[in-house]
């Protein structure tokens, strides 16, 4: 994936991971911590983690075409390097606690389907691209 597709992609999930990570902590302290609230500070602690997520991608960065194995195995190292990202920070600001297996373990939970909700709608996104791309072109070739 080159530099300005990356960026694109990185662009699209940031504000698919934000109203994610709002979603989820939503669950979350429904489940958990029902009397939370929420503070300026937790507000900017959201945007911060929609940006660290946003980071991992990084790995998907190379200056050709990668091939599927490539992309296969770039996609398993990004799952696990997201994930512990992600708890890292959670743990750093006291989301979680890490001695709660509960609690981690909806976490991670709620962090697979928000990586689930990021991967389709870009895969969705991309197809329209492509399908809109390929009209232009039957269009163009056909006349």
């Amino acid at each position: 994936m080159n530099a300005e597709n990356l960026l694109k992609t990185m662009f699209r999930s940031f504000f698919i991971i934000v109203t994610g990570i709002i979603a989820s902590m939503y669950v979350f302290c429904l489940i958990f911590y029902p009397d939370a609230s929420f503070s300026l500070h937790d507000i900017g602690g959201i945007l911060v983690m929609a940006f660290v997520s946003d980071l991992p991608y990084l790995l998907f960065y190379s200056g050709k075409e990668l091939s599927k194995k490539q992309m296969y195995i770039r996609k398993s190292i990004h799952l696990p390097v997201l994930l512990s990202v992600v708890l890292y920070f959670a743990s750093l600001w006291d989301w979680i606690s890490i001695n709660h297996t509960k609690e981690v373990l909806t976490f991670v939970l709620l962090f697979l389907f928000v990586y689930i909700m990021v991967f389709i709608t870009c895969k969705y996104q991309d197809q329209k691209l492509a399908d809109k791309l390929n009209h232009r072109l039957r269009e163009r070739y056909r006349s």
